[in-house]
């Protein structure tokens, strides 16, 4: 089973700020593609009106916040 959120704004979890990102959760794990890297610089300051939260510190996966690419599992994705 999968499932599609093209155009989430996400909260990143330490950092006051969100990015614009598709999120698909395909058989429990998160793939988070945001539109570009996502660095200090480029977040949206303050968050606020946040669609989902992207936890920090991943348990496992592909964590590349220079390319934008998030591989996690289930629970460090949560849909607000």
């Amino acid at each position: 089973m999968s499932k599609a959120k093209i155009g989430a704004k996400v909260q990143y979890c330490g950092h006051d700020g969100t990015f614009i990102a598709d999120v698909f959760l395909v058989a429990g794990v998160n793939v988070v593609r945001g539109n570009g890297p996502v660095t200090s610089g480029n977040l949206a300051r303050p968050a606020k009106g946040a669609t989902h939260h992207l936890m920090d510190f991943p348990e496992a996966g592909f964590w590349r916040p220079d390319i934008g690419v998030f591989v996690v599992p289930k629970n460090q994705v949560k849909e607000l």
